[in-house]
């Protein structure tokens, strides 16, 4: 593996990895910002999004229209 080669896959790496963290610190951010607007508590769970709490159970933002 040439030189050039090595390095541009370091560097593919290193982005696509800032990348990621930074599309979770967004992610996080808008879950808590929509908790703050809505006054509910919020948790953002990995690998499945922003969840909020309803009537005591932890329900998917998404889903939360078909249980109210």
């Amino acid at each position: 593996m040439s030189k050039r080669l090595r390095q541009a896959l370091i560097i593919l790496g290193v982005l696509l990895v800032a990348g990621l963290l930074i599309s979770s610190i967004f992610k996080r951010g808008i879950c808590s910002y929509y908790g703050y607007q809505t006054d509910r508590e919020t948790k953002y769970a990995p690998f499945v999004g922003c969840m909020v709490k309803a009537s005591g159970n932890w329900v998917l933002r998404g889903e939360l229209r078909a249980i109210q």
